[in-house]
């Protein structure tokens, strides 16, 4: 017998699941260039995390290495949007909301913020 190639279910768009969420995160945040960081998230991790305590490097370790807890909601005919949540150093709960395009690999992270965080 040769090597087995693992079984991987095909996605299903039309009604994303967390652990499908998770999983494309993981496999398209490997490639940095895939994921676009906007200028409003920038801007929120400085405010909310302090700056310097929360860098480019934890936001990608959130992306793959947390969890999508709660469903996937459907933000427009090309991309599901998902909070990808990670517990931080501190016992916070840090979010990372993220867009998952569905007709290219593109991940875009449209904010960060404290879980606990009322507005």
């Amino acid at each position: 017998m040769g090597d087995l190639i693992p079984f991987r279910r095909p996605v299903r768009w039309d009604n994303l699941r967390c652990d499908e969420a998770e999983r494309i995160i993981r496999e398209r945040v490997r490639n940095t260039d895939n994921v676009i960081v906007s200028r409003h998230a920038l801007k929120r991790s400085r405010q909310r995390f302090g700056g310097i305590d929360f860098i480019t490097e934890d936001l990608f370790a959130i992306l793959e290495t947390g969890s999508v807890p709660h469903p996937p909601i459907r933000e427009d005919e090309r991309a599901w949007k998902v909070i990808v949540i990670k517990r931080m150093p501190g016992t916070r709960d840090a979010g990372i909301v993220t867009l998952i395009a569905t007709d290219d690999d593109t991940l875009f992270v449209k904010t960060v913020e404290w879980m606990d965080w009322k507005q």
